[in-house]
């Protein structure tokens, strides 16, 4: 069976737009007929993981499709690459109702173990895949995650994570959402900005189930995703994109009821097709949508999953261009990102966890990005307890469809990460590179340096940042707005320890019994797909310090 490399899809034009031409599909299904789609595994526990592939019975059984009949499939997991010892096997079945993706979860594995694994359907072999089991909680080996988000397949390629793929000691990549965009053709600050390097199938903005299915089978066929796939579990939540920009629960920025049908219809559909088409293990029987989960990787890390797009309420008004955009108020008392449940289900998971690092996998920025700086606290005292109030919070959010418009339910958080040792958050979302510490007190920090936690950034796989856009309409005013934000990251908002405002990759953090440390992994390039990568930075932790520092270099 030939392999569908990524050059091989770029040549017969697979992978770079026009999927779904029937020349081109059949071309595809010939060279991998019927796992076109690759294979991967993910929520890796002690003894089980997920494995997951998509099977094509025919050319016109497409994604999205509807059609074609079921298929019986066979599974392997063996001890080598070359299956000589066979540890687990089994069968399942798959069809259309389930847009013939497979889901198996594996069981019977030891512990802290590499394992390869397999598909058999229609007299055909998978490629093999590579997934490896989580430790015992008694184990205190180190654990190593990748960190990846906002994989727009029309803004850039996925360079990085064919780099990420090439890692050989990962035991997880930990993707914070927006694995597919929902857009159609062109850009979203002007008619092609950002400049569409390529241009998904189906060839207009998703909206309904077929939709959806179609672009995740679309991101499929990318050779670079595959190989990421193919060499490491992922354990993924979905963001907004996988439905539509700015999701909350009863609407998003990017929807509208009049032209674009019932919102409930649209989510469901773009949350089905995401579980259908990852790795996903369902944790609530009584929940088939719920995504926010819990995995423990030995006695070092306890790793939570949020939904912060499920749960959340709108957003408030921005001071400067409508809701869920830039420059906005304090957000109004009780509005939640995630809502009563999960928070309870998180600040009380933290604290009786005895995981040495407590790791958030949160999807939008955490730390507090204010525009005007904040009168410390201690100031505030004297102006009497009216004026003080107005001071608690920051005057002006530069961003408000992040946790920057959730502050009520932000604090609380904080407060009850506060005493809990060892925090870390990892977070996508804002195509940026971000370390910083998450202060206790927002408007003390200058004075007390207090802080709860420490918020790891990662930056976009394809997605460029605002600065990045900016420069595509005026070049040279992106460098200026960065400039602008750096000197307010320096004057108000101090916990930030390192920023990179420009260049698409990814984050490889690692945990130990005495420190995590991240370091990024930023592109040369994020539209050329042969784009080298080099680590830009590194950052670590200290156990018990929550705090943010330069590290010595990169992990080894």
């Amino acid at each position: 069976m030939a392999d569908l490399t990524r050059r091989t899809l770029l040549a017969s034009g697979l992978g770079g737009g026009a999927l779904l031409a029937l020349g081109r599909w059949d071309e595809a299904v010939a060279a991998q007929a019927p796992f076109v789609h690759g294979i991967a595994s993910g929520d890796p526990l002690p003894r089980q993981v997920i494995l997951w592939t998509r099977v094509t019975p025919s050319a016109e059984a497409m994604p999205g499709s509807g059609i074609g009949p079921v298929v019986d499939v066979d599974w392997e997991v063996a001890t080598t690459p070359a299956f000589t010892t066979i540890v687990a096997s089994g069968s399942t079945s798959t069809g259309p109702d389930a847009d013939h993706t497979v889901h198996v979860d594996a069981a019977g594995l030891e512990p802290a173990t590499t394992y390869w694994f397999r598909f058999r359907a229609l007299g055909a072999t998978s490629p093999a895949g590579r997934t490896r089991t989580a430790a015992l909680p008694s184990s205190n080996v180190p654990v190593r995650f990748g960190v990846v988000s906002c994989a727009n397949y029309n803004w850039g390629y996925f360079a990085g994570y064919r780099h990420l793929a090439q890692q050989q000691n990962l035991d997880a990549v930990v993707h914070l959402g927006d694995y597919v965009y929902e857009y159609g053709p062109g850009g979203v600050l002007a008619e092609d900005v950002p400049r569409t390097v390529r241009s998904a199938d189906p060839q207009h903005e998703c909206l309904t189930l077929a939709d959806y299915r179609v672009r995740h089978g679309c991101y499929k066929l990318e050779a670079d995703l595959q190989a990421l796939h193919a060499a490491h579990p992922m354990v993924a939540v979905w963001d907004d994109h996988e439905i539509a920009n700015d999701t909350w629960k009863d609407g998003a920025e990017n929807h509208d009821p009049a032209t674009e049908g019932d919102w409930a219809t649209r989510a469901s559909a773009g949350r089905r097709a995401f579980l259908e088409w990852l790795p996903v293990r369902h944790t609530d029987p009584d929940d088939w949508y719920r995504v926010n989960r819990r995995l423990r990787f030995g006695g070092l890390v306890d790793l939570w999953m949020l939904d912060e797009r499920r749960f959340r309420d709108q957003p408030p008004k921005s001071l400067l261009f409508g809701y869920g955009s830039w420059g906005g108020t304090s957000s109004e008392p009780g509005r939640g990102m995630i809502g009563d449940a999960q928070e309870h289900w998180l600040v009380e998971g933290l604290g009786s966890s005895d995981a040495t690092w407590k790791v958030v996998g949160n999807q939008v920025p955490f730390y507090p990005t204010t525009l005007l700086a904040n009168v410390p606290g201690q100031i505030t005292d004297l102006l009497g307890p009216k004026l003080a109030a107005i001071f608690e919070k920051p005057l002006v959010q530069l961003q408000v469809e992040d946790w920057n418009g959730f502050l009520d339910q932000r604090q609380r958080i904080v407060d009850g990460m506060a005493s809990i040792p060892n925090v870390v958050i990892l977070t996508g979302d804002v195509h940026q590179s971000y370390a910083c510490e998450i202060p206790v007190k927002p408007n003390k920090y200058l004075l007390d340096r207090k802080s709860a936690a420490v918020e790891y950034i990662t930056p976009g796989i394809g997605s460029p940042s605002l600065q990045t856009q900016i420069n595509q309409i005026v070049p040279g005013l992106g460098n200026l707005v960065d400039t602008v934000l750096t000197t307010n990251d320096a004057l108000a908002n101090p916990w930030v320890k390192y920023a990179e405002g420009f260049r698409r990759g990814f984050m490889v953090v690692d945990f130990d019994a005495n420190r995590v440390q991240a370091d990024w992994h930023l592109l040369d390039d994020g539209n050329d797909p042969d784009s080298k990568v080099k680590v830009a930075a590194s950052y670590r932790t200290l156990k018990g310090s929550k705090k943010v520092a330069k590290a010595s270099g990169p992990l080894t």
